[in-house]
């Protein structure tokens, strides 16, 4: 067992104040600067030589951490060093590998016989197993850990989504998720139910509705599941599961799912009677996913609830902004409120969507245009993203005898904008590249010349798009575009044009260049600082796991200090999903700062209050950081873990998009 350092180091330069585990100090001092020099390189020869290294248990495990995302020659010979290491993140290097059906053969064959590696295996089986894997998975005895009863559990979920079900496999899986004693258990069992939306067949529905007389989940996160299942064909046996009197102060997660799935299911009388009621909750995210609903909705709806919501959100004074417009844009008619979502929308560059949608109901094309003309031209670069990307959805919703008018003036906005808007414009301008009318097959050259003003790899996602674009409408006046980029040896960007389909030269990729990190700081901050996130909405607190990922906590550290977070907003909010902010330079998440760090994965599962660090690719990471509002285990090993929420959930759950970082600081002891 390691000692704790007793004597806490006082520090200065805005760092904080932490309590110091000598081995990891010395670790970052001397074991991690080499052993991230390979994982800078990528080298899974030099990565397996640190993985031998049994006197240095926490290096080896950083080892294997860095092989997750690093590809190997030899399987066969990874998956045997696996099976002799045995541990969580040794398995989970092989998520992503390449593999055969042999190499599934024997890791079935190990299943078999050797107990104590089934819950490592379980995870691999999850990720790359088959019919046969699910069949042996759904056979297997009840295992008495309950970790790895967990890991088999969402194997089983994770296969359902991939492979075609009999009834009676559908059958078992309800049965197992419903007769366990464990809340997390039933939810890996349901996670294919849940995040596929697979139909079940009428005896698994039957099944799921009688068992569900005598089970009573303890944990919301599983009734969220059931919900979602149930109100597929059941809805109103879903909605009958609460009293009236519930809904107004159910747990934010579960009340976002019944709004969300009244929205994609047939309404019915009491559907309208619930939408009332979560009008009446507190959290702003539950208020726009039920207004949401009732916009999507309104046709049936035909106005029944337009007084609930103006009286009880739209004319509401003290209620924030973003809540009166989705307010506003939820009912039958607002003809009447179009001045009033001029003035809602005036201030919030992330409010203009709304106030486009609103003012898309009681405006004709023409002044729609204007609108989105003039605030093309604004000062204000976030005003003209906005804009940029409400042209490309104002022209698709466009009646084809409205585009025949409006061509020209949308060709010379488009074209002037390839000429001078930013990455994030670009990017969100996709669909219009697309589309024949406004782009002929003539106009090849104004892409080519358009990319010359950017470069990799910050404007990684311009390429991204613009390659696509290409692909479908100019691949052979591409070709030689296309080897040039390859030649750049952009490696996100090269996996990018493979997976396109694009035919590139095979070659060694060249190094990508890192941030180094400031190992002597990481000293100083600690193994797991507290960063402090101040927002407009109250404070959160996050617990940093400096040995997990210390490349990007470096990085982090360093924009704490330069003050780079201060007023920077969330840029995307997705309810049961995450929060995401941190784009400390364009704020709508094309931006980050002049730095890359490596993909620091590792095994650990995504689960609400994790906080993750945004990607656009393997090893492309910056300062776009996310916190997740519930379980979604397809993040696993994908994406780096920078730490965990400590305080302040009920924060993080308030945030809507345009909300913001005041400021954020290390907490510190003293």
């Amino acid at each position: 067992m390691y000692m704790v350092l007793a004597i806490v180091i006082f520090l200065v330069s805005g760092t904080s104040c932490t309590k110091t585990n000598p081995v990891e100090t010395e670790l970052l001092r001397e074991g991690y600067p080499d052993l991230y020099e390979s994982i800078f390189e990528r080298n899974s020869d030099q990565l397996l030589g640190f993985t031998s290294l049994e006197n240095e248990p926490k290096l080896q495990q950083q080892a294997w951490k860095g092989l997750i995302s690093t590809e190997v020659d030899d399987v066969v010979a990874l998956i045997e060093r696996v099976t002799k290491a045995n541990t969580s993140e040794a398995w989970a290097s092989l998520w992503f590998k390449g593999f055969v059906e042999a190499d599934l053969e024997y890791l079935h064959e190990l299943w078999k016989g050797n107990l104590e590696m089934r819950k490592g295996i379980a995870t691999v089986l999850g990720q790359k197993g088959n019919s046969q894997s699910l069949e042996l998975l759904l056979n297997s005895e009840l295992n008495k850990d309950s970790e790895t009863q967990f890991e088999i559990a969402l194997a089983i979920g994770r296969l359902s989504m991939t492979e075609e079900l009999t009834k009676a496999q559908e059958l078992i899986i309800i049965q197992k998720a419903l007769q366990t004693k464990g809340d997390k258990t039933a939810q890996g069992y349901l996670y294919g139910f849940y995040r596929s939306r697979k139909d079940l067949s009428e005896q698994a529905e039957l099944e799921l509705i009688n068992l569900l007389e005598n089970f009573y989940p303890e944990d919301q996160a599983t009734e969220q599941y059931i919900q979602r299942i149930l109100m597929k064909k059941n809805l109103d046996k879903a909605l009958f599961r609460f009293e009236l009197n519930e809904f107004e102060f159910m747990d934010v997660q579960l009340a976002i799912e019944v709004a969300q799935g009244i929205r994609r299911n047939e309404l019915t009388k009491h559907s309208s009677v619930v939408l009332n009621a979560l009008l009446d909750h507190i959290n702003p995210n539950v208020k726009i996913e039920t207004l949401k609903t009732i916009a999507a909705k309104q046709d049936e709806l035909d106005g029944s609830l337009d007084k609930a919501v103006l009286n009880k959100i739209g004319l509401i004074r003290g209620v924030e902004p973003t809540l009166r417009l989705e307010a506003l844009n939820a009912i039958q008619n607002p003809d009447k409120y179009k001045n009033l979502a001029y003035d809602l929308g005036g201030e919030n560059p992330y409010l203009l969507p709304t106030k486009y949608s609103i003012l898309s109901k009681v405006l004709p094309h023409d002044e729609i245009l204007e609108l989105i003309e003039s605030d093309a031209n604004s000062l204000n670069r976030l005003i003209r993203f906005f804009a940029l990307q409400q042209l490309a959805s104002w022209w698709e919703s466009l009646p084809d005898s409205a585009k025949i008018i409006h061509l020209s003036q949308v060709q010379n906005l488009v074209k002037s904008n390839m000429e001078t808007a930013d990455r994030s414009m670009i990017y969100v301008m996709g669909s219009i590249f697309r589309d024949q009318q406004i782009i002929n097959n003539m106009d090849y050259m104004l892409f080519e010349t358009m990319l010359t003003r950017f470069k990799l790899p910050e404007d990684i996602e311009v390429y991204q798009a613009i390659t696509s674009v290409l692909k479908e409408r100019f691949e052979d006046e591409a070709l030689q575009l296309i080897d040039s980029l390859f030649a750049q040896g952009n490696g996100a960007l090269n996996q990018f044009l493979s997976d396109q389909g694009w035919d590139i030269p095979e070659g060694e990729t060249p190094k990508t260049e890192f941030r180094t990190p400031d190992w002597k700081r990481l000293t100083w901050l600690g193994a797991q600082p507290v960063l402090v996130v101040e927002t407009n909405k109250g404070e959160f607190s996050i617990q940093m796991d400096v040995m997990n990922a210390p490349a990007t906590i470096s990085g982090i550290q360093s924009l704490v200090k330069a003050k780079s977070y201060n007023r920077i907003p969330f840029h995307r909010v997705v309810p049961n999903f995450v929060i995401q902010g941190g784009d400390v330079e364009t704020q709508d998440g094309f931006g980050g700062p002049d730095y890359l760090v490596p993909t620091e994965a590792n095994a650990t599962h995504f689960e609400r209050g994790k906080v993750g660090i945004a990607s656009a690719g393997t090893d492309t990471e910056g300062s776009q950081f996310f916190v997740m509002n519930q379980w979604q285990p397809h993040l696993n090993g994908r994406y780096t873990i920078i730490g965990e929420v400590i305080e302040g959930m009920e924060v993080v759950d308030r945030i809507v998009r345009g909300d913001y970082v005041q400021k954020v600081y290390w907490e510190s002891i003293w």
